[in-house]
């Protein structure tokens, strides 16, 4: 081997040492670069599973909510149909009262009043069977009314139908219902 062909091999085994130095930094570079990247995708995707547990948390919490709202709703409309149909009923057994109670509550109700002159209107139930009574000096009227009675003063009016009165008190009645039945 001449000098030409020792120098050629040792700038040949250089140049081969030199590439090999840069491709293995390229390679450590690379390496780095990827292992980095990775890293920041693992710790977003993380972020996105914490985010999205968080979220279905919130989800669960107002479903729940939202249900436990159904469910008192659906509890509050089958209270208030109850209370509703004693209400109806309450109704339908005063608008049959007997003739003596009926009476009674007439009477009672204008002995409470101050009401000297006029006319009252009976219950088409009872008109009959209290037309000749003597209600402090009110005539009797003709016309009748649903339930109750009413009495015309002049151009007032005091109403005192069971329907007018419940309608009235609606509030306190539905409260007492239920106070007495869902206690």
């Amino acid at each position: 081997m001449n000098n030409l062909e020792v120098i050629l091999e040792s700038i040949i085994n250089e140049g081969n040492t030199e590439s090999q130095k840069i491709l293995d930094e390229a390679n450590a570079k690379a390496n780095e670069i990827i292992n980095e990247k990775r890293n920041e995708a693992d710790k977003r995707a993380r972020e996105i599973i914490e985010s999205a547990k968080k979220e279905a948390e919130t989800i669960r919490k107002n479903e729940t909510v939202s249900t436990e709202r159904q469910s008192r709703d659906i509890e509050i409309n089958a209270k208030n149909q109850v209370i509703d149909k004693v209400v109806d009923e309450l109704l339908e057994n005063l608008k049959n009262l007997d003739s003596d109670s009926y009476k009674r509550y007439v009477e009672n109700t204008l002995n409470k009043s101050n009401i000297i002159n006029g006319e009252i209107l009976l219950s088409k139930n009872h008109k009959d069977a209290l037309k000749n009574e003597n209600f402090k000096g009110l005539k009797v009227s003709d016309d009748t009314v649903e339930d109750g009675f009413v009495v015309k003063s002049g151009k007032i009016e005091y109403d005192n139908r069971f329907s007018s009165i419940i309608k009235y008190n609606i509030d306190n009645i539905r409260k007492q219902i239920s106070d007495e039945i869902f206690k």
